[in-house]
């Protein structure tokens, strides 16, 4: 699984290890882009997503080129960027989060494991009817919580396109751990493909693009390091778990 940091624009050939390393430009873009007006913008590392901080916010959703893998591809970005800001609240506070959908078709941002009222949670269908194009969409709600949660798109595969990023809720008492430096660890992978097709092949098959899947020859040599036993008992544990190895 590769990790996906910041974008790049489409048509500039980037390497793999580039790609693991992280890419700075997009995160000095979103440093200086007017949509980040309202939201304190904190400074940008490279290979980081660009942190706003604050309790009002301007987000916008647009799709852009990018080439990972050599292969020009469209992306659902957030301000421009994959993954989306990092946003910084604080518990007991108050935030207002305008989402402007700069694409041809509906979108949504939900609030992963947010305690906030239903017609805020943002999932098409249930709690609002989504963010049509070119429309602007306002989330208010008291924050309620600390901790680390994520926000992410609920609608088709946007997520799955890059449409995902964290949150940082420092509690309302202030910050309990005193360090230099917060880091967040966000991991994601990157598909070429399109998500429906693979969704589809997935629905299929699940293990269709599992290419580690046990043979024969795997369970001999199992037998002859582990002994019989062992090599049953570790096939009868993946079983019982509905699971393959």
């Amino acid at each position: 699984m590769q990790r996906n940091l910041l974008i790049r624009p489409q048509g500039v050939h980037v390497q793999r290890r580039r790609f693991v390393q992280g890419l700075a430009a997009g995160g000095v873009m979103l440093g200086l882009a007017p949509w980040a007006a309202h939201a304190q913008a904190a400074p940008t590392a490279t290979g980081t997503a660009p942190e706003l901080r604050g309790r009002e916010f301007d987000l916008t959703v647009a799709e852009t080129p990018v080439n990972f893998t050599g292969k020009p591809r469209v992306a659902t970005t957030i301000n421009g960027s994959i993954p989306g800001p990092t946003l910084r609240w604080k518990e007991g506070d108050t935030v207002t989060i305008r989402v402007t959908n700069r694409m041809n078709r509906s979108t949504s941002i939900h609030w992963h494991g947010m305690l906030v009222p239903f017609q805020m949670d943002g999932v098409p269908g249930m709690s609002f009817k989504g963010i049509t194009p070119g429309e602007t969409f306002v989330y208010h709600f008291k924050v309620r919580q600390a901790g680390t949660y994520w926000y992410h798109s609920h609608s088709g595969m946007q997520e799955q396109t890059g449409m995902y990023g964290a949150i940082i809720i420092e509690p309302a008492q202030g910050k309990t751990i005193h360090a230099e430096t917060d880091h967040v660890v966000l991991l994601s992978d990157w598909m070429d493909e399109d998500p429906m097709r693979v969704l589809a092949k997935l629905k299929d098959d699940s293990g269709f693009d599992n290419y580690h899947e046990p043979t024969a020859v795997d369970f001999f040599r199992d037998v002859s390091r582990e002994g019989l036993r062992a090599a049953l008992d570790k096939r009868a544990m993946w079983e019982q778990m509905r699971m393959s190895p």
